[in-house]
């Protein structure tokens, strides 16, 4: 995992927003943009992480065969 993600973690634990956005749907995340101030925080953090995380389930995917 990247540094800044543990560092981000570690605020949000410290702050106790750690969870509060909910389940990251792709309506939830563009309404939470759209309404600014601390949701679009939260709204752009569970962007990136859902970003990041299709990333690397597509790259776990590479150089291996399709039957599995």
């Amino acid at each position: 995992m990247a540094m800044w993600i543990q560092k981000a973690r570690e605020r949000m634990k410290k702050k106790g927003s750690e969870g509060k956005f909910g389940k990251a749907t792709p309506k939830k995340i563009k309404a939470g943009l759209k309404a600014g101030g601390e949701k679009a925080k939260e709204a752009g953090f569970a962007k990136a992480m859902k970003k990041i995380a299709a990333r690397r389930k597509h790259r776990g995917r590479r150089g291996r065969s399709k039957s599995r």
